[in-house]
């Protein structure tokens, strides 16, 4: 499973030049039975790299399923389909040669590129002509080539809980934001579009301006920190924070946050949510978050 630690990036000039990193998206789909999971596997590849989308818990009354290429089940777009009372699979059109489906409903991509990154669909008939429609998405990143040489900053980003559950409050605490700053973005996912935008700072009118879907369960704090009120298991995935300095060269980050299931904890030495203390640095930079959030404008 992906740690909390921040991927970091410096001096990028273009957006399309992130490191692209493999992400987990969970859809949940039956209530009332074992809940459907997708897993990409290994979390974080490169160019070269196989990724497996990892199905797990699937129901015992799947007829049939089919990837698809993207987010629309258009013909084109169908990578594969399997037929569970068969044990058979049909390549789609969109079959690159490098897909393997299995018969759990997995799809192993070999060989990567970036070309690969984006949503792949995932479509479930059962037996009853029910059908559930799942969506995974995955990125790609070049082999890293001192990216990390000569930073005169290192943005972080830890979760305060580290571990965290259904109906927490969980503050991305964000370390060592540059200076001299015209102000930050927040956007779910990795791509700097307004459709995932979370929120904008403004160092120069001191004001933030939150999207719609995220209205009544953040805060931002002028040292880039985001605090997100009672999560759920929708708020999984990847969260990247860009800033925009005067000189225009960009320093970005990316976290990826993991909602657990209520109650669903591992063995171990690990502990409950109420139970997790944080350091006196952790304490200093929430009372600094606190002391210093902004004038608030929501999004038309």
């Amino acid at each position: 499973m992906m740690n909390s630690d921040a991927l970091s990036c410096k001096d990028c000039t273009s957006w399309q030049e992130l490191l692209l990193t493999v992400s987990i998206l969970t859809c949940w789909l039956l209530p009332t039975t074992a809940q459907i999971t997708i897993e990409s596997v290994p979390p974080i590849a490169v160019e070269g790299d196989n990724v497996l989308l990892f199905v797990q818990n699937l129901p015992e009354n799947v007829q049939t399923l089919s990837w698809y290429k993207g987010g629309k089940l258009l013909k084109m777009f169908e990578i594969a389909r399997h037929v569970i009372a068969t044990n058979s699979s049909v390549m789609g059109p969109a079959h690159s040669g490098r897909e393997t489906m299995l018969n759990n409903g997995s799809l192993m991509i070999k060989n990567v590129t970036r070309k690969d990154s984006g949503y792949y669909t995932l479509q479930i008939l059962d037996t009853t002509s029910r059908r559930e429609i799942m969506r995974a998405e995955f990125f790609v990143q070049r082999p890293i080539l001192g990216f990390r040489k000569h930073p005169t900053s290192q943005l972080k980003i830890e979760f305060v809980p580290p571990r965290i559950e259904e109906n927490d409050d969980v503050l991305l605490l964000v370390y060592n934001l540059p200076e001299n700053l015209q102000g930050f973005v927040w956007h779910k996912g990795v791509f700097p579009v307004d459709h995932f935008k979370i929120a904008s700072h403004s160092f120069l009118t001191n004001s933030t301006m939150l999207g719609r879907t995220y209205l009544d369960r953040l805060t931002v704090c002028s040292d880039g920190s985001l605090l997100l009120s009672k999560v759920s298991q929708e708020d999984t995935g990847l969260y990247s924070l860009r800033t925009i300095p005067v000189d225009l060269m960009s320093e970005s980050a990316i976290v990826y946050l993991k909602v657990n299931k209520h109650g669903r904890w591992a063995s171990g030495n690990q502990q409950p949510p109420h139970q997790q203390r944080m350091s006196k640095k952790q304490i200093q930079k929430v009372d600094m978050c606190f002391s210093s959030v902004s004038v608030t404008i929501y999004y038309n």
